[in-house]
């Protein structure tokens, strides 16, 4: 682990966030029409892809407190992109690079295998579910419901979180677009 950020480590921080504040402008409209179909379940199902930016981040610079910077940046670059969620986006986005943060976290930032993805995918399920039992009004649903809501959300946060992180980081390896230190 390095416990410092790099200038290659700056400049990749930068451009994850802007491709990710893209796609995160995108899956809002692809949202408002989902959320028409199923629900509150739209949210959940899309919601791996918008915490990308935090665990992508950490998992290619390997620097405490990427995720979070990611995740946050990310957040920024959708409200600069016009965003419909606007700058409750960046809050949102505070507390999702804090939960991706605390999975790496609880690994002391020295082990990138599996568990740690995974931790990292149920850190962030559970904090930003936490921040939106509140927010979003699921307190007021049955349990059943609530529990379904956090399944499809955990879904969602390990597949884009863990698996497609690792895929990514798999393909720039292979690429060499990745040099580790």
């Amino acid at each position: 682990m390095k416990k410092k950020f790099r200038l290659q480590d700056i400049i990749l921080l930068a451009i994850i966030p802007i491709v990710f504040g893209a796609i995160f402008v995108g899956t809002d409209y692809l949202y408002n029409f989902v959320s028409m179909a199923i629900g509150p379940f739209a949210n959940e199902a899309l919601f791996g892809l918008w915490i990308m930016a935090g665990p992508l981040s950490i998992y290619l610079v390997r620097v405490p407190g990427a995720a979070l910077v990611g995740e946050i940046l990310g957040a920024a670059a959708e409200v600069i992109f016009g965003g419909t969620f606007g700058a409750a986006a960046l809050i949102s986005g505070i507390v999702q690079g804090i939960g991706s943060e605390l999975g790496f976290a609880l690994w002391r930032y020295k082990n990138w295998s599996w568990p740690v993805l995974t931790t990292s995918a149920v850190t962030t399920t559970v904090v930003s579910f936490g921040y939106e039992l509140f927010r979003l009004g699921y307190v007021h649903y049955h349990l059943p419901m609530i529990l379904a809501l956090f399944s499809v959300r955990f879904i969602s946060v390990f597949f884009f979180g863990a698996v497609m992180v690792r895929v990514i980081f798999k393909m720039l390896s292979r690429s060499q677009v990745l040099k580790q230190a």
